[in-house]
């Protein structure tokens, strides 16, 4: 027979004791883990693209082509061209960045966020450093690189132009993570695993042990 409601309400009664304490153990854990990460400074810059009108073209089509424009080029910033760009000796040096491809493009993909403003043809991107000055020179080698270059990724020629519409800002204050936030939510999970614990036996097993009584 299947557990009902009165039967799982009296048995988490009995087990309140071990669902507060993992419940506390989540929150706990979840918190620490926010506070040991590295805090980062944010530099955030965003850029418009401009799709030039072809005679006989309507706004419609424009738009849609220049959000897959927008689309390209967020694939060509990941790109290993595109860091290789950004960190040549020109801009900035890749000293902080892994040697190994792989590993490479992991932290570049870590530390830099690409977000698509769908239907304005705008491209925010923020990039994360634990330096303040690296935060805002890598911004700036970005913007720069997408301005420069980017007919190399879209192929669409000169009908297509880039305009940096807000300058690299970069934030005062490293970025603090969500404590409270991070805390709520290793409590949620500390919750719904204590629960899953103690409904784990069978429906026969759970409904003898909470008419049983017993508790832990």
């Amino acid at each position: 027979m299947a557990i009902n409601l009165k039967q799982i309400i009296k048995l988490i009664y009995q087990k309140k004791w071990l669902i507060f304490w993992l419940t506390v153990l989540g929150a706990v854990l979840a918190f620490d883990l926010a506070v040991m990460q590295t805090p980062q400074y944010k530099a955030s810059f965003e850029i418009l693209v401009i799709q030039k009108q072809v005679v006989g073209q309507d706004i419609y089509s424009i738009s849609k082509s220049a959000q897959y424009i927008c689309q390209v080029l967020k694939e060509g910033i990941y790109s290993d061209s595109f860091f290789e760009k950004v960190f040549s000796p020109n801009q900035v040096a890749a000293a902080d960045f892994p040697i190994q491809v792989k590993e490479r493009r992991q932290e570049w993909q870590k530390n830099v966020k690409v977000k698509i403003i769908r239907d304005l043809g705008v491209i925010k991107v923020d990039v994360f450093h634990s330096e303040k000055e690296k935060a805002k020179q890598i911004s700036r080698a970005t913007a720069d690189v997408l301005e420069r270059e980017h007919q190399f990724y879209h192929g669409a020629g000169q009908n297509v132009e880039i305009k940096v519409l807000n300058e690299s800002l970069v934030s005062q204050q490293p970025i603090t993570f969500h404590l409270w936030f991070s805390s709520i939510l290793g409590a949620l999970l500390g919750f719904l695993v204590s629960l899953a614990w103690i409904l784990r036996k069978k429906p026969e097993e759970t409904s003898s042990l909470a008419g049983s009584g017993s508790s832990i």
